[in-house]
């Protein structure tokens, strides 16, 4: 069963690390061509976006992942379909409605909420996205509760082939009628790219469901009303969790640029200041998660298994991997986006302007990836009220800041409030957890070793490399040195032990 996991979670980190490939060259390509006016109106869009995927499928997702495994593990198929069947008609009901919203009221809400009829067309776009990504995200829910991430991975591949070839088929031709209309082309090009991705994800349940109803099941059928209260147990906690994460994320992107007029800066001068914040440095601050997500993501339903069967220890032996892993994750992104802070963007995107936002932005990179890993934990313990009690202490933390510093100091004031608030975030998860399940914070290997590795290797690579050179090839060599040395000082400090590495390789052994 440990195998089971780890292989699948390798599977889908392998499979979200292509996916994640193709959007950063997805997200360099739409850089280049709608620049940073066209990514501040899409971000824009997305916040709208963000929001009403929340309220449609309000935490049946990862509470559907949670029962979808606990019924597997004692072999109860039927009430596995039963339980994804409620889900995924709840979820069309509420998609559909919010979609329909969306399309019908898009000129109030683009004048409401940020006073720009331009946002008018890509926000009828987006409506499109919201139905499709809701059902997706039902489907997903259910696979990984079953800890079959192929389906997942396929689908996310799909999604990303399908928006590069937006580009030249929708987005280049808009092009030359301005900006907005390539902002929307943007939008209607993703929400073609979901209606495959959920078509892949469809296709899968088709041929997997033949498989079950051949397994039969020993359970008695549950009824309807007692399976979605089992449900609703766990949605409600994490989907007032996601509404709060999604109103956290809606209102600060509602709050920077009405704060930056404030601040002196132009409507336009704004949007472009929001386009490089949130369309590019916070990507190539969150493409690492391609590797800590998937890790997240099979950890609920693999802690969910463990307490069930009252297995603590490899519980505990899970989250402590899990939490190690991407705190090194963390300090590796933060010595090579300090090192390259203003080469990287440069290269990816064609603008420099981006790199000051990182200088801050890379030391927080150490806390932010263990969220995702410590969020899954509580649910998997069945504490999803203690995430959601963090979640709102956070919301009104970064809120109030962001309200304090950008209107002061511009779109820096965002910048620290990104970093502060991270950092505080994984204390407070931490203590949160210990508090109800304790596993051992381990400050010398998770903390000191890796910071002084990490200084190391930026010493010796600002030294003796070209650190300033800003060719393609001279910064890809540079790269591979950096995080070489700074892997090779993890092995031989002994933070890192070949003894963990072991396992990694043990799931490439496809045998039961």
């Amino acid at each position: 069963m440990k195998k089971s996991l780890l292989r699948q979670t390798f599977l889908l980190m392998c499979a979200s690390l292509f996916a994640r490939f193709l959007g950063m060259l997805y997200q360099t390509i739409l850089s280049r061509t709608i620049g940073p006016q066209g990514l501040g109106l899409y971000q824009m869009t997305f916040t709208v976006y963000s929001a009403c995927l929340t309220l449609a499928t309000i935490g049946m997702t990862q509470s559907l992942s949670k029962t979808t495994s606990e019924f597997m593990a004692k072999g109860d198929f039927k009430n596995a379909q039963k339980n994804f069947r409620l889900t995924i008609t709840l979820v069309f009901v509420t998609s559909l409605f919010i979609a329909l919203f969306v399309l019908i009221f898009a000129p109030n809400i683009a004048m409401i909420l940020y006073d720009d009829a331009r946002l008018i067309l890509p926000l009828r776009f987006i409506s499109i996205s919201i139905f499709f990504v809701a059902l997706s995200q039902v489907f997903q829910g259910y696979f990984q509760g079953q800890k079959n991430m192929l389906p997942t991975a396929t689908s996310q591949i799909t999604e990303q082939i399908f928006r590069l070839l937006s580009i030249p088929l929708i987005i280049v031709p808009l092009l030359k009628r301005g900006t907005v209309a390539a902002a929307s082309g943007t939008v209607l090009g993703m929400g073609i790219a979901e209606l495959f991705g959920f078509l892949v994800l469809f296709s899968f349940y088709l041929f997997s469901s033949k498989k079950i109803k051949k397994q039969g099941s020993y359970q008695e059928e549950k009824a309807a009303h007692q399976l979605l209260k089992n449900l609703f147990m766990l949605a409600i906690p994490i989907g007032l969790g996601s509404l709060v994460a999604t109103t956290n994320y809606s209102l600060g992107n509602l709050i920077i640029p009405r704060a930056l007029r404030l601040a002196g800066y132009t409507q336009e001068l704004a949007v472009e200041s929001l386009g490089y914040f949130s369309g590019m440095a916070l990507p190539l601050i969150f493409f690492p998660t391609v590797f800590s997500f998937p890790i997240a993501v099979s950890l609920l339903p693999g802690i969910s298994e463990a307490i069930e069967q009252k297995n603590h220890s490899l519980a505990r032996i899970r989250i402590k991997m899990a939490s190690k892993f991407t705190i090194l994750l963390g300090f590796s992104v933060a010595l090579v986006l300090s090192l390259y802070n203003y080469q990287i963007p440069y290269i990816i995107f064609g603008y420099k302007e981006a790199g000051s936002y990182l200088t801050v932005l890379a030391i927080s990179c150490i806390f932010i990836y263990p969220h995702h890993i410590f969020t899954s934990v509580l649910h998997g313990l069945g504490r999803p009220t203690l995430a959601l009690r963090n979640l709102i202490i956070l919301t009104v933390l970064n809120l109030s800041l962001l309200l304090l510093s950008v209107s002061r100091i511009g779109i820096m004031g965002a910048v620290w409030t990104f970093a502060l608030v991270n950092t505080f975030s994984f204390f407070l998860d931490y203590f949160t957890i210990k508090s109800v399940f304790y596993f051992k914070f381990e400050i010398l290997n998770w903390f000191i070793k890796p910071l002084i590795c990490a200084l190391f290797s930026y010493k010796v690579s600002d030294v003796f490399l070209p650190t300033e050179s800003f060719q393609l090839t001279q910064l890809l060599v540079n790269l591979i040195i950096t995080s070489g040395l700074f892997g090779a000082t993890l092995l031989f400090t002994r933070t890192i032990k070949l003894k963990e590495i072991k396992p990694l390789f043990q799931i490439l052994n496809f045998r039961k």
